[in-house]
């Protein structure tokens, strides 16, 4: 059987970030101007989607630890694919919030493998090939995001042609590419480990990915803020919506720009992981302290360069740090744990946003997403060198 090759990972991951890509931004828009559907009831909608994707990034995990990997991972997208086939006919109501979160299950359980089976990659460093899916997953957002606007000025069920058309694309790579022999993941381990670390991730790094996890999820929580509620706030200030928009536009276009120059200094200098991901939280926490005393569009666009430059070095490096921190029985497991962290924050962070400017406001909103971001960073760190530097 040919071993498994990054080139068609990193080809999944760009078909199905810009198929969902495709499909994320108008989920708001298509149900309230098409379906005529309230705000909250979409808000509930995309709220089910994120528990549901959850509970598919337990499951991704679960599968890759304990059964037949290439199976259930294209069962996984033959999920997706079935619901997105039935939403090009069935896009009315309740449909297509139904075939959308069908969509999200199966698309949550196949990353969650491919993510997993991102850490069998042998060609390579761990470091290299996170860095990398998180490339070309971005890749596939800016294009995503860039083209739906042209495509659904002709008609929005072509959205749903196309994102089908990818996932079948996608099964098909899975299908012919991602066959990996059983015996892979227990041949991926180094010849130094013992039984117990083949079945058991010690004690101690279990700590150290609960302690990044934490810092993870507050990340998270803050950076859904942007995605949600700093819309609105920015077009209290008199900032207009498409100003907005181009803050996402400036973040691709500084991600496809930075992570190539990341993967430089990671191949030419030693980077300890741990460091590099803790500059990372630090970026994050100057992200969200700038927002406070943002006013005006110049400080915006400030935060957001922080926020991207935070985002490219942490968000692959925790995947990366996953995978040499867990146990060759557990990488699935520990890879499910960073989808899920991201998830909750996606999930919980607009509510939580939400009812803290209702009962305070925006300003307290930023402090208590660095507040929290400095607390885990803080609890990580000791974790760190209460556990790793003690002997």
């Amino acid at each position: 059987m040919k071993q498994l090759k990054l080139k068609w990972l990193l080809l999944g991951s760009l078909l199905t970030s810009t198929g969902t890509s495709f499909m994320w931004p108008l989920t708001t828009v298509y149900m309230h101007d098409y379906l005529h559907q309230s705000l909250s009831l979409a808000g509930i909608v995309l709220l089910l989607e994120s528990l549901v994707m959850i509970g598919g990034s337990y499951i991704g995990g679960y599968i890759f630890d304990h059964l037949q990997i290439h199976f259930w991972l294209q069962l996984a997208i033959s999920l997706s694919v079935i619901s997105l086939l039935l939403l090009i006919f069935l896009n009315g109501w309740p449909a297509y919030p139904i075939l959308l979160i069908i969509n999200a299950l199966g698309g949550a359980i196949a990353n969650t493998i491919v993510n997993s089976l991102a850490t069998l990659i042998v060609e390579k460093d761990s470091r290299y090939v996170f860095n990398m899916l998180y490339f070309m997953a971005n890749i596939g957002v800016v294009l995503g995001t860039m083209l739906v606007g042209i495509v659904v000025k002709y008609n929005i069920r072509l959205i749903f042609v196309i994102t089908f058309i990818m996932f079948v694309f996608f099964w098909l790579i899975a299908k012919f590419y991602y066959q990996v022999p059983a015996r892979a993941k227990s041949s991926s381990t180094s010849a130094g480990d013992s039984n117990k670390q083949l079945t058991k991730t010690s004690r101690r790094h279990f700590w150290l990915i609960m302690g990044l996890l934490l810092a993870y999820l507050a990340i998270q929580l803050g950076y859904s803020q942007w995605q949600s509620n700093l819309s609105i706030y920015m077009q209290g200030l008199g900032i207009s919506l498409t100003k907005y928009s181009y803050l996402w536009t400036l973040n691709g276009i500084l991600i496809v720009i930075l992570q190539p120059i990341l993967n430089f200094f990671e191949n030419h200098y030693h980077i300890d992981q741990f460091y590099k991901v803790l500059l990372g939280f630090i970026l994050f926490i100057l992200a969200f302290i700038s927002l406070i005393f943002a006013k005006d569009y110049l400080h915006f666009i400030f935060s957001m360069i922080w926020v991207t430059i935070g985002e490219v070095i942490t968000f692959p490096t925790i995947s990366a740090l996953a995978a040499q921190l867990s146990s060759t029985a557990e990488k699935g497991k520990y890879q499910g744990s960073v989808s899920i962290a991201a998830s909750l924050g996606h999930a919980f962070g607009p509510l939580l946003g939400g009812i803290i400017i209702e009962q305070t406001s925006y300003e307290c909103l930023f402090s208590v997403m660095a507040i929290l971001v400095i607390t885990t960073t803080v609890i990580c760190t000791a974790i760190k060198f209460m556990l790793f530097n003690s002997k």
